[in-house]
């Protein structure tokens, strides 16, 4: 997976999505929709984010990407060591982390499961 050190202002945070210049994200090779990434902020935060929409201009391409789960700085650099090649046919890191990033924090939004047990 391949990240990209951006400033994300509150605003984009609650928005959930940008807008990004090729040119200026400095990209070695032009993205793909539903390409996932990993955003670092400046405040040193990752972010997943997945490739929206692709508008092309005559000097640039820009694209859209929807913000998706926060990820700690260990689960990072495991999704940005993950070889392509383990995907093919099936869900990779970046997919399970997500998932287990957002039950844990839908666990958190309800705190009175926290204590339930399952039977």
């Amino acid at each position: 997976m391949k990240r990209v050190d951006l400033e994300l202002s509150e605003f984009t945070r609650r928005a959930g999505s940008l807008l990004v210049s090729h040119t200026d994200a400095g990209f070695d090779r032009g993205l793909e929709p539903g390409e996932q990434l990993l955003i670092r902020d400046g405040a040193q935060r990752y972010r997943l984010a997945t490739v929206q929409d692709i508008s092309f201009e005559l000097t640039d391409t820009h694209y859209r990407l929807e913000l998706g789960a926060e990820v700690d700085a260990d689960r990072a650099g495991l999704l940005v060591e993950e070889a392509p090649a383990v995907r093919a046919g099936g869900i990779g890191a970046s997919e399970v982390i997500a998932l287990l990033q957002e039950a844990r924090d839908a666990l958190a939004a309800r705190p009175y499961l926290a204590g339930a047990r399952h039977r």
